[in-house]
């Protein structure tokens, strides 16, 4: 922070500087990153000083980056992200200790939890927080700003004489309702606001739960597999401060699994209606085939939930077997047309190219959304991302191997999960961009779209005619239109 007096351009000095690397730089930012934002909480209600630079928000040069943290005089830089920034961050250190060569630097997030070894080796960095940090960083920067040993701190790991040193398992937080809510004071809520996610007008992510207990092999869990919650009086007291803090239109919750514990969803929607805001904003979630009945679809709308996305992720059972995805396509469609019944929207996702697809197989998946009548906007590429059952499956087969000479040269590559980045299938990629192309085509030709009116109509029942406006408004924008389409939106 630079503070102006009398022409004189002073710095204040911090703690411990907290940077969020940019993520989809070809798109505007838009989910709140939760993750900092508690952290910086959690080191600012213990007495630090914190500074939070979010480069996804601010779309600042890695130049600008150094600058503002340097004038910040820390003593500690944390980054934290997901595991696509690895590039960025690795680009990113050596500028900050040749700026300021006496800081340490902590890792933390998918970037450093999921590939320790490959992090350690190539990211400049000091120690990693493993998986959550929330409690960890309460003891590990006291012992950074005193250059104490960090051996007896659980939840790190760290290079000592070139070796690399994990101390004890850190147990996850049971708890989740005594950490603080994200220091959005410190975040360009301005920004965030303004780019919906799913939703319309001001629209902003919460995340209620942490953990998801389904056994999908494609999908990285940094919070494990016990699903563990926030109460209901704890997510609505958070949605109560962002309404009136911010006077935000829409909640988007991204927990892995929202609708996990149905108690507590019907808990949250009778706080919602009884503190009037299931009349003055809308949300969307998460969910799960297995789990979702008509009753709870019809509950979640009355108290203001517009959308519930699902990952249904192939058409084809003998796929979804291989994924783990325990649950089968009339699931899929029972918890689709549930969904519709209530008047609830139901944006789903699919992907191509998981290790045993072929032709057959991806063409399962355009009959299922012809018998959904899923438009099928976007197919993304399964990627076996590291920290998954399916990366560590497909890792050190010839196949991988003959495509990235180490795991550093795979990481590097990752971005979008549109985009393609590894072949585990027998079809050439040439054939599997080819399929891909002919399945996106039939499934349009296919799908029978709504009209205007009924869109209108739909949109007009789901938002009120407040909110309506705005989201017809924000619908003009280039940018709103290729977001919703590149992420393969069911919105007509």
């Amino acid at each position: 922070m630079r503070l102006y007096k009398q022409g004189i351009i002073m710095s204040q000095q911090y703690d411990i500087v907290l940077i969020f690397p940019p993520i989809r730089t070809w798109d505007r930012p838009r989910n709140f990153p939760s993750g900092t934002g508690i952290v910086a909480a959690v080191l600012r209600n213990a007495g630090y000083r914190v500074k939070v630079i979010d480069v996804n928000g601010l779309r600042i040069s890695p130049e600008e980056v150094v600058a503002r943290a340097a004038a910040c005089q820390p003593k500690i830089v944390g980054i934290g992200g997901l595991i696509t920034t690895y590039g960025w961050i690795k680009n990113i250190t050596p500028m900050l200790r040749q700026a300021m060569p006496d800081i340490k630097i902590m890792l933390g997030g998918s970037v450093g939890t999921s590939i320790i070894e490959t992090a350690l080796a190539n990211l400049n960095v000091d120690v990693i927080t493993i998986a959550e940090a929330d409690d960890t960083v309460l003891e590990l920067v006291p012992a950074l700003l005193q250059g104490e040993s960090l051996a007896d701190i659980a939840g790190l790991a760290y290079l000592q004489d070139g070796q690399v040193v994990r101390t004890a398992e850190r147990p996850m937080i049971q708890d989740l309702n005594r950490l603080p809510l994200p220091a959005w004071d410190m975040f360009p809520m301005e920004t965030y606001l303004a780019n919906p996610i799913v939703g319309v007008g001001k629209d902003v992510d919460i995340i209620s739960s942490r953990g998801c207990p389904f056994p999908c092999r494609y999908c990285y869990r940094i919070f494990g597999r016990k699903y563990r919650t926030r109460s209901a009086e704890h997510v609505v007291s958070e949605v109560e401060a962002l309404k009136k803090n911010y006077d935000v239109d829409f909640i988007s919750f991204q927990d892995d699994c929202f609708v996990v514990d149905k108690k507590r969803v019907y808990a949250i929607c009778d706080l919602l209606d009884a503190k009037g805001l299931s009349q003055t904003l809308r949300w969307s979630c998460t969910g799960r085939v297995t789990v979702c009945d008509l009753d709870m679809m019809k509950r979640m709308r009355a108290s203001g939930c517009v959308s519930i996305s699902y990952g249904i992720e192939s058409g084809s059972e003998t796929i979804l077997r291989a994924m783990g995805k325990n649950a089968t396509l009339d699931q899929a469609a029972n918890a689709i047309q549930n969904a519709r019944d209530a008047g609830v929207r139901t944006p789903v996702s699919f992907m191509i190219g998981y290790p045993g697809e072929t032709r057959e197989t991806v063409m399962e998946t355009v009959t299922f959304c012809k018998r959904m009548n899923i438009p099928l906007g976007a197919l993304m590429f399964t990627c076996p991302y590291p920290g998954t059952p399916l990366y560590e499956e497909v890792r050190y087969t010839e196949q991988f191997k003959s495509q990235f000479a180490t795991e550093e040269e795979f990481v590097l590559k990752l971005g979008d999960a549109l985009d393609f980045v590894v072949n585990m299938t027998e079809l050439s990629k040439e054939e599997l961009f080819a399929i891909r192309d002919e399945a996106l085509a039939i499934a349009r030709k296919n799908y029978i779209a709504p009209t205007e009116e009924e869109v209108e109509a739909q949109e007009r029942a789901l938002y009120g005619e407040i909110l309506y406006a705005k989201a017809r408004q924000q619908m003009q924008t280039p940018e709103m239109q290729a977001h919703r389409k590149r992420h393969g939106f069911n919105e007509k």
